[in-house]
């Protein structure tokens, strides 16, 4: 007899990670392999940070604080809040999940928008909670009015899911937008909907209408803030990430959250990781260098693109090139050069290009440029 699961479980599209580069090498016998794919940093974790997991390993028969208490410690005096406000997860995926968790039930929905990060919709259905996705206009942005009227109208909402900038697009809403949506949220139901802002690439944006993180927070009081150490940080590998909220949307996550969720190497590492302020210049530096670079070459090429706050680029290769997004990236596997197709987001003709070194980042484009109609092929 086949084991009954929830059709919302049968029905679930799981995420799909960005191509190893050991798959990639081992199928086309590659022996150097470009990955621009899943937003790493391409300087490796903070030497900080290496060092102090250099040292943890020599305890990993211990079991973890699982308070989290010292990274707390380091968390709440960098941003300026309590360490009751923050919460520690396994990456912010978990802390996503872990929200959806503790404040949602079968059959209530949540909000986000059409191209927004898929691990909203994808925590949210595994827990029975349905997804109302906002259309967008050409430049990726919803509309302000409509997220209040569905969020008026569906008494079953229980939380919006924004990201800032967006993930894949490389988008962002400014702070005028923001405060007309927490001006409006404050007079749906008492104001207890919950706003989650997800400021995974703060660290990486320019633009200077973009609301900091903290102003967000003091907008609208059940405002929670997603961030993470696996991009500029360049821990992505270790998995930790958290969120910072009021202490009364915290005491309720944290009776979720599952006890030693944070390995005791992640808490060291991302601890001293906070404490490198030259690794993190020296990475945003090299980030608003490759994202002029892939600027002046998609210009060059043809390529349509969209400017980026994050440290990636979305480029609308099958307008120059001739080939949908999948295409364009099987093609550049053959090369050795990994990009990420967004297909699984509803846009088969584009594809997202994380910023590498500067080697990397000519290689690559190198690729692409042979893939356009005209070129000889070598």
């Amino acid at each position: 007899m086949m084991i009954q699961v929830p059709e919302y479980i049968r029905s679930l599209v799981p995420y799909l990670p960005g191509k190893p580069i050991e798959e990639t090498q081992r199928e086309f016998r590659l022996k150097r392999v470009i990955k621009l794919a899943s937003n790493e940093n391409p300087l490796g974790p903070s030497p900080k940070a290496k060092l102090a997991i250099k040292k943890a390993i020599q305890s990993l028969h211990r079991y973890p604080d699982g308070s989290g208490f010292h990274l707390k410690q380091a968390l709440a005096f960098h941003l300026g809040v309590q360490s009751s406000q923050i919460i520690l997860g396994n990456g912010s995926n978990e802390v996503i999940d872990i929200l959806v968790r503790t404040y949602c039930l079968p059959g209530d929905a949540v909000i986000t928008h059409r191209g927004a990060f898929q691990c909203y919709k994808i925590c949210s259905q595994i827990h029975g909670v349905n997804t109302i996705e906002l259309e967008v206009d050409q430049n990726f942005q919803w509309n302000v009015d409509e997220l209040l009227f569905h969020a008026q109208t569906h008494e079953d909402v229980k939380i919006i899911f924004l990201a800032n900038p967006n993930n894949p697009t490389g988008t962002y809403f400014s702070a005028s937008v923001l405060n007309q949506l927490t001006e409006g949220l404050s007079r749906i139901r008492g104001g207890s909907i919950i706003l989650a802002l997800d400021y995974a690439y703060w660290e990486y944006v320019r633009a200077k209408d973009l609301p900091d993180p903290a102003k967000a927070l003091s907008l609208y009081p059940n405002t929670i803030i997603f961030r993470t150490f696996s991009k500029i940080y360049g821990l992505a590998g270790l998995r930790v990430g958290y969120g910072v909220a009021s202490q009364e949307v915290i005491f309720n996550m944290e009776k979720v959250r599952q006890p030693f969720n944070v390995s005791s190497v992640a808490l060291v590492g991302a601890e001293a990781s906070l404490r490198d302020t030259t690794f993190v210049k020296k990475s945003r530096l090299l980030n608003a260098t490759g994202l002029k670079f892939w600027e002046k070459t998609l210009t060059r090429l043809g390529i349509p693109f969209w400017p980026s706050q994050g440290n990636f680029i979305l480029a609308d290769v099958a307008k120059a090139i001739g080939r949908s997004g999948p295409e364009v990236f099987h093609e550049c596997l053959k090369k050795g050069v990994i990009f990420r197709p967004i297909a699984n987001y509803g846009y088969p003709d584009a594809l997202r290009i994380s910023v590498g070194t500067n080697e990397e980042n000519l290689i690559a484009a190198k690729a692409l440029s042979g893939l356009m109609p005209g070129r000889k092929k070598r």
